[in-house]
């Protein structure tokens, strides 16, 4: 039984040697073993459905437990930026060996001209309203605030006389004089009352001076316009239009903090001489200290997942100053208030980072309502509710599978993991309308087989089409998992996982399923209620009707291949490409974490108002000099202070404490710098008194000392750390700003190695800058990686060069027109446009692999073959595509940058890939289209395992046996004659 004949094999494989490649006869034998290998997984889980439904859901609870490891990152550290770069590590360094202390909090009011009266005084209500305000445990503004040292007016010149015995013939009068190093906040006082030299740091006795500071009262420092007038409402409440200003004008600079007044007025407008006339907004900022005493030594505080470590009192505050802003009474008139406090952002993406479950749960429902109407027919036996339900269930326990292995490994869910239900629901889906449209292309003969032979046979061309999507959609992703981005390697990941498990469940849950739906189906059983049978019952014809497949099959595969339509569809091609090739050249590359705020919050209407009213503000960044011995150095600082400050294309504004510091020892310690060398004892003595005057004092946060710095002491001590800040100008993109950073970062590295110790720069803002650096890079590296590993996973599941080649035609085109359009649509190049674009590679994949394996096993002339393919598998296609947009159509009314731009890629996805899989495709198969796969096999292996089958209840297990083994004997057998041919 079985037997082959040898010679014949060889002379026929030999005399075809000269018609048919290597190619050819190898995918043969693949496809053979390969739809071989389905059918009987298909018979086998026909015969077995309850144990395949039982272990699915088994695998997807047990993986769950994983979920208890899930970790939610939203640290724009840890999910935008390559965990090797120097942001990162000096970020880590400078949080254990130099925290930043100071919190930020702000609001803004925005009017037609908000230097009125009235605007005045509702700020001032705001003001003491916030001073007011309680947290949960009673903690109010000035507990949290960073303190600062003031003179008071109740500090009269008289009781400061008597307690220091200072005569009263003195010429230094403590009342008039503008202590500006502990920011005294007087009138200044006049020019004939004090020397104009006389500095108390260095002209009083030690202990004097000691005695004022330690005898100074503290103040919250903010920046407020209302400072000018000491906040006093009954001043205030006097002013006119004009006195607001004629003040503004001429009270340049606060004495409290030093800051320009003019700099806290948005869109200020001047008259003809330069003066300023009104001004569209005015900016508070509050500055609140952290408590690291407050804060364990093992436990992380921070401020919701952000990374900013702060202790739990400044949080409650916090929480308490946004809530009453919030309900705070309207500005007048046509005012409006925007705010932040320092928790805004790690509070909005904790709220944001799960995701609109509503907008999930309506796509799954719509999609739900689609699949129950295209899977069965109308009427009440052949409608698949349950069968519908199962599908969706088999996705959403691969959800579960994915979310729990990655959690269980460690790997971090982040904000753009919100969409993954949805992305895998649309390829789950497809899946399922493929495996459907396999089972309604089952031909009379093979209907009249049993219900296992029946579901095999589906599954031996279902399976084959789904595991190339799959697997491609599955390399695609691997690939991406090796991208230096952690949130991009960490979505990929858990795609990759997902669609693993989507294809595994869909290959037996929902086959499974789809057996006992047809046995349900086969005994005249309800639709919605099982249990009941309906006798004698038969469908209407009407109700068996599919509009879809009617569709493809009298008019899109009948019209299609027709000269002028296939021109049509050809010429249309081209112009897409040619258009959006254009919007690919003029596609930017920008990437900013507050897109990741939602528009519709507090937040990022607060931001908007900035960039608007505020645009001339450059990014704040510093450069850090580690060293034991600065004394020795003092000649390298000044020369990168000056390196830096030299760089005016791209920085404005230099902040140091070492210029200061020179002039102070030149005037008051006759120190020659062009010609003297400083000892370390004269350093630390000098430097002791700079910092305890009047205009080195705001520059102590700029030094780590060893131990604190006391008034008392005579030197300072030892230093470790120390920096400067600066200010870049602003730019207008990554163009201008990575050459900016890379430049400071040269000249940083340079001095580093002159110093001999660690030099850097740091910049909030580099971090998203150094993603704007790589991620270019990355998105080219990545497509490129994917394009070769779906090439190679299509050349071995489809097993044909040239249908590869066009397949990969296919995916390249539909690239392109999506991101050309993504231009021309407002999107931008970032993080989640790169996910996007990874994504839709194996989207596309999906698309044009079914048409191209249905291609390639039909028979028959191109024109032929081409709408034959069409009719067969364009409609599961078109379901599985349109499934995928519905699914995200909700998202549309999204404000959330993640959803919107998912939206808006996948809808171009959609579209371009069901025009170029659909009709673009075929059109082409039908001219150039490479020849079926050899039809023409010995005794097949197909055959003898449906003969086994259909023979299973009359046969012995001896007989199965023997029949097996005679199976295996000619597999065994071919493979020798394949060798022999070759020798």
């Amino acid at each position: 039984m079985g037997e082959i004949d040898l010679e014949y094999e060889c002379h026929k494989q030999s005399t075809s040697t000269s018609t048919k490649s290597c190619v050819n006869r190898a995918s043969f034998i693949f496809m053979a073993n390969f739809e071989n290998f389905f059918l009987r997984w298909g018979i086998t889980v026909a015969k077995n459905p309850w144990t395949y439904i039982i272990a699915s859901v088994v695998i997807a609870a047990t993986c769950s437990i994983g979920l208890l490891n899930f970790t939610a990152e939203n640290r724009p550290t840890k999910l935008w930026i390559p965990q090797d770069s120097g942001f990162v590590q000096n970020s880590e360094w400078l949080q254990e060996n130099f925290p930043n202390e100071i919190r930020l909090q702000s609001w803004v009011v925005v009017d037609d001209n908000v230097l009125r009266p009235e605007v005045l005084l509702w700020m001032l209500e705001l003001h003491d309203n916030i001073t007011a305000v309680s947290s949960a445990s009673g903690y109010q503004w000035r507990d949290v605030c960073f303190k600062v040292p003031v003179v008071t007016e109740q500090q009269t010149n008289q009781r400061r006389k008597r307690q220091l015995n200072i005569s009263e013939n003195d010429p230094f009068d403590f009342e008039d004089f503008n202590f500006d190093g502990f920011d005294a906040n007087f009138e200044e006082m006049p020019s004939s009352s004090i020397d104009p030299d006389f500095e108390p740091a260095i002209d009083l006795p030690t202990g004097i001076f000691c005695d004022i500071v330690e005898g100074l009262e503290e103040a919250c420092l903010e920046n407020n316009i209302l400072d000018i007038w000491n906040y006093k409402k009954e001043v205030i409440s006097k002013l006119s239009r004009e006195d607001i200003i004629n003040t503004i004008n001429t009270v340049q600079k606060s004495n409290l903090t030093r800051v320009q007044y003019s700099s806290l007025l948005g869109q200020p407008r001047f008259n003809g001489t330069g003066h300023i006339v009104s001004a569209g907004s005015l900016l508070v900022q509050l500055f609140s200290r952290v408590n690291y005493s407050l804060i364990a030594n093992d436990v992380t505080d921070n401020d919701a997942g952000t990374g900013e470590v702060v202790d739990p009192i400044n949080l409650e505050w916090e929480k308490a100053f946004v809530n009453l802003l919030h309900n705070f009474t309207s500005p007048p008139n046509s005012s409006k208030l925007y705010y932040m406090a320092a928790r805004s952002f790690g509070d909005i993406s904790s709220a944001t980072i799960l995701g609109d479950v509503r907008l999930l749960a309506a796509g799954i429902c719509v999609v739900f309502i689609y699949v129950q109407l295209m899977l069965g027919k109308f009427n009440l036996v052949e409608q698949r509710a349950f069968l519908s339900l199962t599908g969706i269930a088999s996705v959403a326990m691969a959800i579960v599978v994915s979310y729990g292995l990655c959690s269980a490994f460690g790997v971090f869910y982040g904000p753009v993991h919100s969409i993954l239900p949805f992305l895998l629901l649309g390829i789950g889906i497809d899946d399922m309308f493929v495996i459907v449209q396999c089972w309604s292309n089952l031909n009379k003969e093979e209907m009249k087989r049993s219900l296992p032979v029946r579901i095999g046979i589906t599954m031996k061309h279902a399976g084959v089409s789904i595991t190339i999507t799959s697997v491609t959609d599955f390399a695609a992703f691997a690939v991406g998992a090796t991208t230096v981005l952690p949130s991009l390697r960490s979505f990929c990941i858990y795609s990759a996982v997902g669609i693993l498990a989507t294809y595994i469940f869909q290959a037996s849950f929902f086959v499974a399923w789809l057996t006992l739906d047809q046995k349900r189906i086969e005994s005249h059983r309800d639709g919605m209620i099982p249990c009941f049978v309906h006798r004698n019952w038969k469908p209407s014809s009407l109700s068996r009707i599919e509009p879809l497949q009617l569709f493809f099959n009298r008019f899109l595969a009948k019209y299609l291949f027709k000269w002028p339509a296939k021109v049509f569809i050809l010429v249309l091609a081209a112009f897409l490409f040619g258009i959006n090739t254009w919007g690919s050249v003029l596609m930017r590359q920008e990437f900013n974490p507050l897109w990741f705020i939602p528009t519709s919050t507090y937040l990022s209407q607060y931001f908007s108002v900035i960039e608007s009213h505020f645009p001339d503000n450059g990014q704040m960044a510093s450069i850090y000099i580690q060293t034991t011995n600065l004394s020795s150095n003092l000649d390298r600082l000044d020369a990168l202070i000056d390196t830096v400050r030299n760089e005016t294309n791209i920085v404005s504004q230099v902040d140091d404490w070492f210029g200061g510091f020179k002039e102070f020892t030149a005037k008051r310690h006759a120190i020659d710098w062009m010609n003297q060398n400083m000892t370390d004892e004269q350093f630390s003595t000098y430097l002791k008194n700079y910092l305890f005057t009047q205009k080195g004092a705001k520059f102590r946060r700029n030094f780590k000392f060893e131990d604190p710095l006391q008034c008392r002491s005579a030197i300072a001590p030892p230093i470790s750390i120390t920096n400067f800040d600066f200010v870049f100008r602003p730019f207008s993109g990554r163009e201008e700003h990575i050459p900016a950073m890379r430049r400071i970062k040269d000249i940083a590295e340079d001095f580093s190695q002159q110093f001999g110790s660690q030099v850097f720069a740091s910049a909030r803002i580099f971090s998203s800058w150094e993603t704007d650096e790589v991620i270019m890079e990355e998105l080219y590296r990545n497509l490129a990686i994917a394009m070769v590993c779906v090439f190679i996973t299509t050349f071995i599941l489809i097993a044909n060069l040239f249908a590869c080649v066009l397949v990969l035609l296919c995916v390249v085109l539909t690239l392109v027109c999506v991101n050309g359009t993504m231009h021309f649509w407002g999107l931008t190049i970032d993080t989640v446009s790169c996910i996007n674009l990874v994504l839709a590679i194996g989207l596309c994949v999906d698309y044009a692999a079914h048409v191209a394996h249905t291609f390639m096993t039909k028979t028959g002339t191109r024109n032929e073959r081409a709408a034959a393919t069409v009719s067969s598998i364009g409609p599961a296609v078109f379901h599985g595509g349109f499934s995928t947009f519905l699914a995200f159509i909700f998202l549309a009314n999204s404000d959330s940058h993640v959803f919107i731009t998912f939206f808006k890629i996948f809808v171009l996805v959609v579209a371009y890939g069901l025009f170029h899989g659909l009709l673009f495709f075929p059109v082409i198969l039908s001219l150039i289209g490479p020849p079926p796969f050899d039809l023409d096999r010995p005794p097949n292996l197909e055959d003898k395992a449906v003969t086994a089958e259909e023979l299973e209840p009359q046969l012995t297990h001896r007989e199965k046996s023997a029949i097996v083994g005679v199976l295996k004997e000619e597999v065994a057998i071919k493979k020798i004659i394949d060798m022999d041919c070759r020798l």
